[in-house]
């Protein structure tokens, strides 16, 4: 291991606890929601439903479009220049 144990806690930590923006939240409300719902009402569906809108809120993952991946940190920022031509 390149790290000790410690640092990799801290990492997961701060993983786990920074970061929430609006729709991290809205999962959350969300899971909330099915889980209390899926409790009374005993809907399996609701259960599932929780759990899987409450795994992407805390582990901040999220699916769009057709590919489903958590935000990375990038260490170096490649920027190449675009040019663009002007169709009529």
């Amino acid at each position: 291991m390149d790290q000790p144990e410690g640092a990799d806690r801290q990492m997961m930590k701060a993983l786990l606890l920074q970061n929430w923006d609006t729709a991290r939240y809205i999962r959350l409300g969300l899971a909330v929601i099915f889980l209390i719902t899926g409790i009374r009402s005993g809907e399996t569906v609701a259960l599932v439903a929780a759990a899987f809108l409450g795994a992407q809120a805390v582990f901040n993952v999220g699916c769009c479009g057709s590919s489903c991946s958590a935000p990375t940190r990038t260490t170096a920022s490649r920027t190449t220049d675009v040019t663009y031509e002007e169709i009529k």
